[in-house]
């Protein structure tokens, strides 16, 4: 991932902490509670408070919020002659070499987790005279309570259930603008990156397989829900019923769909499994899930539902949600995906034409004309755009698969691929280039077809091999 998707996750998350704790400062009473039971390690009564202003969701924020908060005030409280100078690389070495030995220990390293827990202060000092580490007081007390934290947050948000692969492609390789990279998994549905030939920041489209994991192990059931907005307005993903295989006939309980009818060796059993309707629509059984899709087993990645994409392109927000018997339920973070189903433009294909311009400037269309060199230049006229274009492609073809690319008067190929640029979308509007082939020693005396061809990056059905294609024409022969 580059640096400007890096800092794009980083602003997306610092948006997220700040819309969190916004709601629950709105609620004083709630806060409290909140934060005591952060101190406390509660999970029960931390979910509780962020329920009483709906933000249960935002769990880890919450906690990142409250403990990083803390650290600064007790690394403050126990080091209050923080050092001035600078830190550089002797300063780094320096603090390297005297606590490097130390954190080896794991009863110092216990021991100073739990002072630190505590507030103690008294015997912060004594740890820090005793081991000589006054110089680096704040420097290891931020970065062992930065370690607490962590700890803490696992114990107070346990791990939310997760979307782990849409199309092929891990989460961890989809931005917050909904755009996956590859490589799949398997590796053979979409190549690695490379925004040059015009393959990268792919949106997706048709059926759409979603994989997850549901970090409970209670649940008895889940259901994949869509919205257009990350924090509200989410409908259930509601589908047909989902296939898959079976590798034996598995015996009751767990209950299970009866078998329609067995393929040939290894004899595997094809089985169905349908969401549930009626006043709460949506829910998939646990213990219905094939042995193709991860198994009647709360735990490991589970192949969620093909979701058929036929709401408008754009960006939209997934979350996986899962409850247990006794009706608690957990949701997973909103997880962006961009959806693209048209295009390119504009429809029914893109356009080109061609115009003869003579030495006084003057225009003359060229619908399968001839022309010789000296009649003048060639004026090319194209519009062929997509809004996830991955390339424009803009050759004259001739006969035994004479394929010649066409560069404009300046030297300027017409073909180009978005190379890194998700804000170019090709030739939005009418554009206009000077062609003189006869300086092509390519182009040889004879008739030619020149196309405009436009792909984009669309993930279709979980693979990608050129995206939605169109594509344009006109007719020309060229003489001497």
């Amino acid at each position: 991932m580059d640096e400007t998707k890096k800092s794009t996750l980083s602003a997306f998350e610092i948006q997220q902490t700040g819309e969190a704790i916004e709601k629950l400062s709105s609620d004083p009473k709630a806060f409290s509670s909140a934060y005591e039971a952060f101190l406390a390690g509660d999970a029960e009564k931390f979910a509780a408070a962020l329920d009483k202003v709906g933000i249960r969701q935002d769990c880890r924020w919450v906690c990142r919020f409250f403990c990083r908060k803390r650290c600064i005030g007790v690394c403050r409280k126990f080091c209050p002659q923080t050092p001035a100078g600078e830190v550089n690389t002797q300063e780094i070495l320096d603090f390297a070499k005297a606590v490097g030995p130390l954190l080896r220990k794991p009863d110092f390293v216990e021991r100073l987790f739990g002072i630190i827990q505590s507030g103690d202060v008294e015997h912060w000092g004594e740890e820090i005279k005793r081991n000589k580490l006054e110089r680096f007081c704040y420097q290891l007390c931020m970065i062992l309570c930065a370690e607490s934290c962590h700890k803490q947050c696992i114990r107070v948000c346990p791990p939310d259930p997760l979307i782990t692969r849409v199309g092929s492609i891990p989460t961890t390789q989809v931005d917050s603008q909904g755009f996956g990279s590859g490589p799949s998994i398997p590796n053979f549905y979409v190549p690695s990156p490379n925004p040059a030939a015009g393959v990268g920041d792919h949106p997706f489209g048709g059926m759409v397989w979603l994989m997850g994991i549901f970090n409970m192990p209670t649940a008895v059931e889940y259901l994949v829900e869509v919205s257009n907005t990350p924090n509200s307005g989410y409908s259930p993903i509601l589908v047909g019923p989902q296939g898959g295989y079976d590798q034996v006939p598995p015996q009751p309980p767990p209950p299970v769909p009866p078998d329609p009818f067995i393929i040939p060796p290894p004899f595997q059993y094809f089985r169905t499994r349908s969401q549930s309707t009626g006043g709460d629509p949506g829910w998939f059984r646990i213990d219905q899930l094939t042995d193709s899709d991860g198994g009647r087993t709360t735990t490991g990645e589970k192949t969620l539902l093909m979701w058929p994409t036929s709401t408008p392109d754009g960006v939209f927000y997934l979350r996986l949600r899962v409850r247990d018997a006794a009706m608690n339920t957990r949701v997973s973070s909103p997880q962006a995906v961009r959806l693209d189903n048209t295009g390119p433009f504009p429809l029914p294909r893109p356009t080109i034409s061609l115009q003869l311009q003579k030495p006084d400037g003057t225009r003359v269309p060229l619908k399968c004309g001839k022309v010789r060199k000296g009649d003048g230049l060639i004026l090319v006229t194209i519009q062929a755009y997509d809004p996830n274009m991955s390339s424009v492609s803009v050759t004259a073809r001739g006969n035994s698969g004479l394929s010649v690319p066409v560069v404009d008067t300046s030297s300027t190929p017409l073909s180009k691929t978005y190379n890194g640029n998700t804000a170019d979308q090709g030739y939005v509007v009418p554009t206009e280039f000077l062609w003189d082939p006869w300086s092509d020693p390519n182009i040889v005396p004879c008739c030619y077809l020149v196309y405009v061809e436009i792909n984009d990056r669309t993930i279709t059905n979980n693979s990608w091999s050129g995206g939605h294609y169109n594509a344009g024409w006109e007719a020309i022969e060229i003489g001497i």
